[in-house]
């Protein structure tokens, strides 16, 4: 391909138009489903962890044990009033599980842009975000069997 090719139209480049163009390609191209399921979990990942875990931790970390606002403490009546919220059990699960889906795929592109070719292809796929599904089954295990679900 040539420079021009890459060009928008307005600066010399080819025009670009529904089924292909000048050049008379009219094949379809068929949307990237997979992609764009992992490019959703990376994205809502990033952004969820960019804005909320900074929050957990400053409420749950420092202003808890501050005691200027009340937190899960070892104590087990609060840790099971408050864990047993399917609330609380859902908010867990999805901030552990689109953390390791945005870690999945950034450390697969990662590998991209470090040139190993083998990151491009369907293994590395299974290994990343299968890894980063099994550490949300175990963390759904862990929030069922831990504490029971109470809604009072």
């Amino acid at each position: 391909m040539t420079v021009e090719e890459h060009l928008p139209a307005s600066r010399g480049g080819r025009p670009e138009g529904p089924g292909g163009g000048e050049h008379g390609n009219k094949t379809a191209r068929r949307p990237a489903y997979a992609h764009l399921f992992w490019w959703f979990l990376f994205a809502n990942g990033g952004g969820l962890t960019a804005l909320v875990l900074p929050v957990h931790i400053l409420v749950q970390g420092i202003l808890g044990p501050l005691r200027i606002v009340p937190v899960v403490d070892r104590h087990y009546d609060t840790w099971t009033a408050i864990i047993g919220n399917p609330i609380v059990k859902l908010y867990l699960l999805v901030l552990f599980a689109l953390a390791f889906f945005h870690f999945a795929h950034r450390l697969r592109y990662l590998l991209v842009d470090l040139g190993v070719p083998a990151a491009k292809g369907t293994p590395a796929q299974v290994i990343f975000y299968g890894g980063a599904g099994l550490v949300t089954l175990v963390t759904l295990w862990i929030l069922l069997t831990t504490v029971p679900i109470s809604l009072g």
